[in-house]
């Protein structure tokens, strides 16, 4: 009998088999292939001979082979159709449908939704379609479970009487959705007897009625109103709270109950209600509430008393201040609490509160907390996730936590704990796998703590990069006994000894190794390979020898980052490196390798940053003769000494994006091919031998050009006229012989903000074109030949970086690229300028550079006065007008830079006086007029006080301190005659005038006595003398 009823079993199965067709139902698939030709017009690749249950956004029961998800989203031929009514009817044949995704669609409404046929639909995606009438889209099945609705524009309480059907729905997703004034949300969604979860994040116009109606939400835990614009201004009464934010879960039917509890809520939001204390409440059977990213004080935590069943509460990014009564949570359940990104410095707790040790879940990250960690902590005893980071915690870290035994995850980042090597204090700690400690200080605890110890736990992650006081430490033994380890951090704690090879060796899983800066001296690779390390720090230590004789290919296959900068390894560079398929990254930089750079390296399919810079290296072979990888974007080969030509072969490297080559022997032109890298951002040739014309970058994404330094004597034809996203261009210090005027012609097409032409040959005017360039705050055209008057346009000219954040991250190497909407770092970007300011040149780098601005037009043949437009420049640091032919006055409007530093007007012709409003510009720190034709005296208050004799000297007329010259000399007294002293004058006039006379006398013969020509001479002229007289 048993065995009848098995194969009659089996015969059924066969039999609904043979009414599929090739997996599934035949009637389904027609289905589809209608679908897919209605609204998709026929671009979704299914094809009528294959099984449509293995069909891309199809997916079928494994057992029955019926249709239960159907993903519909962003495909449907919307651009055709505008927007356009779903017809259910389409969608009748799938019986067994759990799961329809219709989102992004611009479907406005929707008929035939009794749709019959699908009873057992438990999930539906209406999101993205701006209609207004989408809730009519809305099937009134009972088997509803999930509706997601985000983005559109509903009136809910239109359909109330629907969601009073829809008796099984537990999760409904209205994120960024509109409704109308009047439209009470919360009050229609009473009606859903079943609701848990509930998101309004993003969603506008609610007003107080809707806000007030969320206590009806009885069954409610999950709650998101994050990001709401609440409207009604008029609710000022008397309430006690000022802003409300809600970010909750929202994913419970698709994670399980301990991720939703690990799950931490980041929102930031600027809704304001105003309501009375009394007339507000929570949903009573709340378990998660987010209320981050608001403007909420300490008296919040009165309105949270009643909620029993709370058991996440995420109270950051808040206004919390000072010290913290929490005992209004006492009545809850608390197993997550995060307090991080307020300004609490202590907490108020009752010791016997028990839901102190029911906590599972810490978080006071980025708040104001000081001192040692205070004893209240040791109650947090069923603690299993500490964050401690980023406040000023001081002292040593073990003496508060030893009794948190639970303790899995401890974060104490950035803070001023003292952390002893030995690592004794977690002796204790059985389950901890999770350290973050950067950014502490790491010190030497006794010499007893530092004997061997077997550890209870087994890391996964230790992270440690922190300082130390100590010339060295000693490897901590207890990482002897980790065989877990995954993460490894202890860049700055100045370990020494040889390199740890047995760290990897136990530790077969660790995948990043970080020991910068130590003091390990020598480099020694594990006994037999490791397969899944793939990051490989150990840079700035004092590693020597040569590298060649490691295989680190075979020891290291999959290392992707490996970076040996800093050290002192010599030697050639291993040509095994290019055997390395896997490795993406590789920084030797600030070594002793000399030789060539190895072609090999040109050949690695992955490799995307390479630097080799400042080293010795004197032969760059790297793609020439080889075909050159296109994936590299990064290559840094400065600071050398590499000599020959740049090959033309670098236009193979068509994804570069960052190449330095300065500071080297390169001579010849620069490659065309260079200049026609579609991609290249940042472009660093200076202080090389590099002669011919700059070619021209056309249509060029570059951003940052150095040329500085070289021998380059002229320009191409329309040089940066494609280049709209130049942002910084250094020409300096070359001998381009050029008319300023065809080259500000080229740059008014784009977006510059820092020109350095200093000590070229630039002649001609310098022309009004260049005040096109609105977002110009550094110009240097000092050392040139530029003649004319200065454009009274400058002054019109902002020189300020209005946004100064924008700058300061192209400069640090942070870029968008034109096809991504996020941002990247490119790596050893630290951008710098050289320019003169204060009577000496520095080099501006990184974030300074970024809130520079200045105009240098010294050393030129500038004539005619100085605009009086140029005092417009009220936010310029730095402004520098000497050596030139300027004439007139220094206009009064001067006395508005208010903000200068740096004035320098010296070698001029300039004339009048010193406007005395200048001693009023207290910013002022180096003001120099000297040697120009300025008359009058200088005024002696202000920052005036401050300045030396040299910033005036050289000007005739003018006096005063600290020149020598008085402004008003003492008259001159002649002396007395009836003096009484006067015989004693008389005196000495007969004997100054005897002895002179009497001296002359005796010269005088005697060089007639020495010369007989002389002598005979004067004889001849007495004797004429006397006889003319007779």
């Amino acid at each position: 009998m048993k065995k009848s009823s098995v194969f009659t079993f089996s015969l059924i199965l066969v039999l609904l088999r043979a009414l599929c067709c090739e997996g599934c139902w035949k009637h389904e698939k027609e289905a589809l292939i209608n679908i897919n030709s209605v609204y998709f017009d026929n671009n979704l690749p299914w094809v009528d001979t294959t099984d449509c249950c293995k069909w891309d956004r199809v997916e079928c029961n494994s057992t029955s082979g019926r249709v239960v998800k159907l993903d519909l989203s962003r495909g449907i031929n919307y651009p055709a159709l505008g927007l356009w009514l779903l017809n259910y009817s389409h969608f009748l044949v799938f019986e067994d449908m759990k799961n329809l995704n219709l989102s992004s669609n611009d479907i406005s409404s929707c008929v035939e939704t009794e749709a019959l046929g699908l009873n057992h639909l438990e999930i539906l995606d209406l999101s993205y379609n701006f209609g207004v009438n989408i809730l009519s889209c809305v099937l009134e099945s009972s088997s509803l479970k999930v509706l997601y609705l985000k983005t559109n524009k509903l009136d809910a309480t239109s359909y109330q009487g629907l969601f009073s059907k829809l008796i099984n729905l537990e999760v409904v997703d209205m994120t960024m959705c509109e409704f109308s004034d009047d439209d009470d949300i919360a009050s229609a969604l009473s009606a859903l007897p079943s609701l848990k979860s509930l998101n309004l994040e993003f969603c506008t116009q609610l007003n107080r009625r809707s806000l007030h109606s969320f206590s009806k939400l009885k069954t409610l835990e999950i709650l998101d109103l994050a990001m709401v614009e609440f409207e009604d201004s008029n609710l000022h009464s008397s309430g006690r709270f000022h802003h409300l934010s809600l970010n909750v879960f929202l994913n419970m039917v698709q994670e399980s109950y301990e991720n939703v509890l690990r799950h931490h809520l980041t929102t930031t939001n600027n809704w304001k209600y105003h309501a009375d204390k009394e007339e507000f409440a929570w949903p009573s059977n709340l378990q998660f509430l987010g209320l981050s990213g608001n403007n909420f004080s300490n008296e919040v935590f009165s309105s949270l008393s009643g909620l029993r069943h709370l058991k996440f509460l995420d109270i950051s990014r808040n206004q919390l201040k000072g010290s913290l009564d929490i005992s209004g949570l006492s009545s809850s359940n608390l197993e997550i609490l995060d307090f991080s990104q307020n300004d609490i410095t202590n907490f108020v707790v009752n010791q016997d509160w028990p839901g102190l040790k029911m906590l599972k879940e810490l978080s006071i990250s980025y708040n104001e907390f000081k001192g040692p960690l205070q004893p209240y902590f040791a109650n947090f005893s069923s603690l299993r996730k500490l964050n401690l980071s980023n406040n000023n915690f001081t002292g040593n870290i073990g003496s508060s936590l030893a009794s948190l035994t639970s303790l899995e995850y401890l974060a104490f980042d950035g803070n001023q704990f003292e952390v002893p090597i030995s690592f004794t204090l977690f002796f204790n700690h059985s389950n901890l796998k999770f350290i973050y400690g950067n950014g502490n200080k790491v010190i030497l605890d006794s010499h007893s703590s530092m004997k061997k110890w077997v550890p209870k736990f087994q890391l996964q992650v230790l992270s440690l990069s922190s300082t130390t006081e100590s010339h060295s430490l000693p490897i901590p033994s207890f990482l002897h006994y980790q065989y877990n380890l995954t993460y490894l951090d202890f860049t700055g704690c100045k370990l020494e000894g040889e390199f740890p090879k047995w760290l990897l060796e136990n530790n077969t899983k660790m995948t990043y190794l970080v020991l910068k800066n130590c003091s390990f001296t020598q480099f020694q690779p594990p006994s037999y390979p490791h397969l899944h390390l793939a990051e490989m720090k150990v840079s700035d230590n004092s590693i020597s020898g040569q590298i060649t004789r490691y295989n680190i290919s075979s020891f290291f296959p999959n290392l992707e980052i490996l970076d040996m900068s800093e050290n002192a390894i010599n030697g050639s560079i291993p040509r095994e490196f290019g055997r390395m398929k896997l490795l993406q990254t590789l920084d030797l930089s600030n070594n002793h390798l000399s030789g060539e750079i190895p072609h090999e390296l040109s050949n690695m399919s992955s490799l995307q940053t390479l630097d080799l810079s400042h080293n010795q290296l004197t032969k760059f072979i790297f793609g020439v003769g080889h075909q050159s990888t296109g994936s590299i974007s990064s290559l840094d080969i400065s600071n050398n000494q590499l000599v020959g030509k740049i090959p033309s072969l670098i236009k193979n490297m068509s994804g570069l994006e960052h190449l330095s080559m300065s500071n080297n022997h390169f001579e010849g032109s620069i490659p065309l091919e260079l200049a026609e890298l579609k991609n290249l951002i940042y472009l660093d040739l200076s202080q090389n031998n590099l002669i011919g014309v700059i070619p021209p970058f056309v249509n060029s994404s570059v951003n940052t050009i150095h040329l500085n330094n070289n021998h380059l004597s002229g320009l191409s034809k329309r040089t940066f006229r494609g280049s709209s996203s130049l942002k910084l261009l250094e020409l300096s210090h070359n001998e381009v012989t050029h008319s300023i005027q065809d080259m500000v012609e080229d740059l008014s097409f784009t977006e510059l903000k820092i020109l350095l032409l200093k000590g070229n040959h630039f002649n001609g005017d310098i022309p009004s074109q260049l005040c096109k360039l609105k977002d110009l705050s550094i110009l240097d055209l000092s050392q040139n030949n530029l003649t004319g008057v200065i454009p009274k346009c400058l002054g019109r000219m902002p020189f300020y970086n209005e946004y100064p954040e924008e700058l300061e991250r192209l400069l640090h190497g942070i870029i968008r690229s034109p096809y991504s909407r996020f941002d990247r770092q490119l790596p050893n970007v630290q951008e710098r300028a050289n320019f003169t300011s204060k009577r000496r040149t520095d080099t501006y780098v990184g974030s300074i550079l970024a809130y520079m601005s200045a105009i240098d037009l010294s050393h030129n043949k500038l004539k005619g006065n100085i605009p009086s437009e140029i005092g417009n420049l009220t936010r310029i640091l730095s402004l520098d007008l000497s050596h030139n032919f300027l004439t007139g006055k220094i206009p009064t409007t001067f006395s508005k830079l208010h903000q200068t530093e740096s004035l320098d007007l010296s070698f001029n012709k300039l004339s009048g006086e010193i406007p005395t409003q200048l001693s009023e510009l207290t910013f002022l720190s180096s003001f120099n007029v000297s040697y120009n034709n300025l008359s009058g005296a200088i005024e002696r208050k202000g920052q005036f006080l401050t300045f030396e004799e040299s910033c005036f000297t050289g000007n005739p007329l003018l006096c005063g301190p600290p020149l020598a010259r008085s402004c008003n000399p003492a008259p001159v007294v002649l002396p007395n005659d009836s003096d009484s002293g006067s015989w004693v004058d008389m005196l000495v006039f007969c004997v100054t005038f005897a002895v002179s006379y009497t001296s002359f006398l005796l010269v005088t013969a005697a060089a007639l006595y020495i010369n007989p020509y002389w002598r005979q001479l004067s004889f001849y002229y007495a004797e004429l003398v006397s006889l003319n007289c007779y």
